[in-house]
């Protein structure tokens, strides 16, 4: 017997608790609360699989409940999806920031709902698979970090990006020397006809994936942005999101803490720009092999015309010979068929007409090799 997954839904309003209820219950075990504090305590007693949760609510609303449930123990695991009316960028980030899995804007959309907490379930599923990798992946990652200083990060992610021979590489090499700086974040490529989303874990949340859109249409203004206690980095093909990292520092941070996120930002916009340095070059490469290869092209081309010429030119001879030869026999038998001088004319203008006609034939096949010349000559000057 399949074992269905459990999902708690919170919200202060019965009638949307209802209707969550009837459009879940066919697919999964569903429970339900109607405050911040009743959700705590049923995931201590009872820990659902996930939880939607409702972002206003009195008391303590959904942001607070949820970063109550991320603060510690078994519920820090537990996914969570937002619902809300209030569906702005500055209220994503604030999902985000709390530790949310997605965002669902109210009045919900049934085939949305279930398809987002399918993929959640499958996410968290996936980094419970890779979590064994991830902590093995992140002590060396630290290790690594006491043994180099900032700049030697820098130089490091410089000396990686040469071996990097696709974009999902050179994301996975930006990822880690962000874990170096000890932040964490997500990124974008998005060159060549191909787009790569990821973050430490894998592939990238639909939260960070709508972040990422955000960031993604900042075409003017600044390339490095706040976003509250974050910093996102837009440099057209390349789009990077680092938690924790503040442009704004409050007034109470000490001076050496502000010194040295100000150097984190100098740094991660140094691994950024050489990011977008080894993206501009993969795509170089790909544009030459591709030149490479029209270039031979023409060349075959080329080739296989010059080939037809020599046999269309021999094949013009060859037709003129065959009838120039009919003619003087033709000519030659005058003198026994007994036809009179006009009948020997009419017979002579004939054989005349059909050597016209079949030259004139072959002349167009010429014209036909003029015209693939001129096309041939176009593509090898486009190609140098």
């Amino acid at each position: 017997m399949t074992v269905r997954s459990h999902v708690l839904l919170v919200d202060d309003d019965e009638l949307t608790l209802q209707m969550l209820e009837a459009t879940l219950e066919g697919d999964f075990q569903v429970s339900q609360v109607t405050s911040g504090a009743e959700a705590l305590a049923r995931c201590q007693s009872d820990p659902p699989d996930l939880v939607v949760l409702d972002v206003d609510m009195p008391e303590m609303d959904g942001y607070e409940t949820c970063r109550q449930l991320k603060a510690g123990g078994a519920s820090a695991e537990i996914p969570v999806i937002f619902h809300s009316a209030r569906t702005s960028i500055e209220e994503r980030l604030q999902g985000y920031a709390a530790g949310g899995a997605d965002y669902l804007a109210k009045p919900f959309d049934a085939p949305e709902l279930l398809a987002k907490i399918n993929l959640v379930l499958a996410h968290r599923d996936r980094q419970r698979e890779l979590s064994g990798q991830l902590d093995e992946v992140m002590n060396a990652v630290l290790s690594s970090a006491d043994m180099v200083g900032e700049a030697g990060v820098v130089l490091e992610f410089q000396r990686e990006l040469v071996a990097c021979d696709s974009y999902e590489a050179v994301a996975r090499a930006m990822i880690s020397a962000l874990h170096r700086y000890a932040l964490d974040g997500c990124v974008r490529i998005r060159a060549g006809g191909e787009v790569y989303s990821g973050n430490a874990r894998g592939p990238c949340s639909a939260l960070e994936n709508s972040i990422l859109d955000h960031l993604q249409k900042q075409t003017e203004g600044q390339r490095i942005r706040p976003f509250g206690p974050h910093t996102g980095f837009s440099y057209g093909q390349v789009v990077l999101f680092v938690r924790d990292l503040r442009m704004e520092r409050p007034a109470e941070m000490d001076r050496a803490e502000s010194e040295r996120m100000g150097r984190a930002i100098d740094n991660v916009a140094l691994l950024v720009e050489g990011a977008v340095q080894r993206v501009g070059a993969l795509e170089a490469a790909v544009a030459t092999k591709d030149l490479a290869d029209v270039r031979y092209l023409v060349s075959m081309t080329r080739d296989a015309l010059t080939d037809i010429s020599a046999r269309n030119q021999a094949q013009r001879q060859e037709v003129k010979q065959v009838f120039d030869s009919l003619n003087a026999e033709v000519e030659s038998s005058f003198l026994h068929l007994g036809l009179n001088q006009s009948q020997e004319d009419h017979l002579s203008s004939i054989i005349k007409q059909h050597l016209e006609a079949a030259m004139s034939a072959l002349g167009k096949s010429q014209e036909v090799e003029k015209f693939l010349g001129r096309v041939i000559h176009k593509l090898g000057q486009h190609a140098i």
